[in-house]
């Protein structure tokens, strides 16, 4: 049976990402992109976005296709 938790019980443990941390990548090549990151392969279609952290941008992988212009941050 369960049982009714009022809020002073409960413990928050969400996460609440910085608005500023958020970006969106967007393929702009013709290509579908295979992106190696850290959690897995990611398949990021020709003319899709993806909603991902900033600090995506560390891996060389991705800097090197938004310096290309096939990848685009918006």
């Amino acid at each position: 049976m369960a049982r009714l938790v009022d809020q002073t019980e409960r413990q928050e443990y969400t996460w609440k990402e910085n608005p500023d941390d958020i970006i969106v990548l967007v393929n702009r090549s013709n290509k579908n992109l295979i992106l190696d990151l850290p959690t897995g392969r990611y398949r990021l279609d020709a003319g899709r976005r993806m909603r991902t952290l900033r600090s995506i941008l560390k891996y060389p992988q991705i800097m090197a296709l938004v310096e290309e212009g096939a990848l685009v941050i918006e």
